[in-house]
């Protein structure tokens, strides 16, 4: 039987990252794009058959080691010297790793690690690779970037064209201009500890 996955707490120990820099916890990478990323996420692994515990961790770690939300171009590497720190048990002074998150990453075997270490690492620097949950993270990220003014291009998604039709696209890019107000509330609260009317209204 596997280590539950808590997300509320493993949420909660990405804020306290978020807190000891300058980016905005509901910025543009910050709490409401990482729930669209585990939406978009779970969906794209339906197809796929990607391991939906490595996409659900690394909605919630991969934009967790910005500095800010400008051009950041390390700080997927930053978190994935974070995770092996975890991993290996080595964390550094100002590292934060409660029980919960510990025991996440510490109940992957070792094909899930790697695919959740590199997808933080490469997300931002890689197109594609030969691992399907990696490039079901990478998915499930691009299909966000219509907050910053893009449309997702489904030359930059490696996952399969028959997946990427307009209307998955188009269904992707409500999301994100809708905020929250798509989310169900009551998966919200139960899965990150959230209530979308006090967070919209917040």
């Amino acid at each position: 039987m596997s280590t539950p996955l808590h997300e509320n707490l493993i949420l909660a120990n990405s804020l306290a990252h978020v807190a000891q820099r300058s980016m905005e916890p509901w910025g543009l990478h910050g709490i409401a794009h990482w729930w669209r990323v585990r939406h978009n996420g779970l969906l794209v692994a339906a197809h796929t058959g990607a391991d939906t515990r490595v996409v659900r961790l690394f909605a919630l770690i991969h934009d967790s080691f910005r500095e800010d939300d400008g051009h950041d171009p390390l700080h997927g590497l930053r978190a994935a010297k974070w995770l092996a720190r975890v991993r290996q048990g080595e964390l550094q002074e100002n590292d934060v790793a409660c029980a919960s998150t510990r025991a996440a990453i510490e109940s992957l075997d070792d094909v899930g690690f790697d695919q959740l270490h590199r997808a933080c690492e490469l997300h931002t620097s890689s197109i594609t690779t030969d691992d399907a949950t990696i490039n079901t993270c990478f998915a499930a990220d691009r299909l966000d970037l219509a907050r910053v003014g893009f449309r997702p291009d489904p030359r930059l998604i490696p996952v399969d064209r028959a997946l990427l039709t307009d209307a998955f696209i188009d269904a992707a890019m409500r999301r994100t201009v809708g905020r929250l107000g798509w989310i169900e509330n009551d998966e919200f609260l139960q899965a990150w500890g959230i209530d979308v009317d006090l967070a919209e209204r917040g």
